[in-house]
């Protein structure tokens, strides 16, 4: 892909993101602005500015929010409940989950799977995209993570918060191969993609497993604030 066609690949599969509890209202309403002016595959957002930002995007874009407590993978259960609930209330199109990633770090995997098994059933029939935060991982746990939350009905295997570290494009392949293996699982890469030749490296690293360049929005997302910058000045 030329540089520009990269760009445009990377809005129609991006999801434009602002997880920042402390934002203001000037800057909710600069990001909301950008992405009118530049449409990503979606925006995503804290479950309190779902309904701002399904009130001002055209119904084209998703809105996904980050709930359940995000970032933490864990604590009170009906306090993550009552957030993904929140988020469904103010009109989220998708749902993005922390898996107990401390769990199965701990050799735990029953308690991650009932406790995400909870947190999905939370979302109503919403597309679930479970982050299994791969950077505290390794191969075999991430692995064991991603078939737990397929089992549990995850619509994509998304890969960090961003808050402990970022995606490698290792992990890029890892999840692409497991995606192939299963159906019409997706994948989204997020953490540290800030560029398109970030990106580009990424999605080297996925197209032995997954055609990155044919697969729609519903497979394959990326996750990111700063990338929009590299696309712009791409589409300039």
């Amino acid at each position: 892909m030329s540089s520009q066609e990269l760009a445009r690949f990377a809005l129609n599969h991006l999801d434009y993101t602002l997880l920042d509890p402390e934002a203001d209202e000037m800057a909710i309403l600069e990001f909301l602005q950008r992405a009118i002016d530049f449409p990503p595959a979606a925006v995503c957002v804290l479950p309190q500015v779902v309904a701002q930002a399904r009130e001002m995007l055209d119904q084209s874009i998703l809105v996904a929010s980050a709930a359940g407590c995000f970032p933490a993978p864990n604590g009170d259960i009906n306090e993550r409940i009552k957030d993904i609930s929140l988020a469904i209330q103010g009109g989220a199109d998708e749902i993005d989950i922390v898996m107990d990633f401390e769990a199965m770090m701990e050799l735990r995997p029953g308690e991650a799977r009932s406790t995400l098994q909870n947190l999905i059933d939370a979302c109503e029939g919403k597309p679930v995209k479970v982050i299994l935060e791969t950077s505290c991982l390794d191969v075999q746990e991430m692995e064991d993570a991603a078939r737990i939350a397929i089992e549990c009905g995850a619509t994509f295997l998304k890969s960090s918060t961003g808050r402990r570290g970022g995606c490698t494009p290792l992990v890029s392949e890892i999840l692409a191969d497991i995606a192939q293996k299963n159906g019409e699982v997706g994948v989204k890469i997020s953490g540290g993609i800030r560029t398109l030749e970030d990106l580009k490296t990424h999605v080297d690293a996925m197209a032995p497993f997954f055609d990155v360049a044919s697969i729609g929005p519903e497979r394959f997302r990326i996750g990111a604030s700063s990338l929009l910058d590299s696309i712009e000045n791409s589409l300039m």
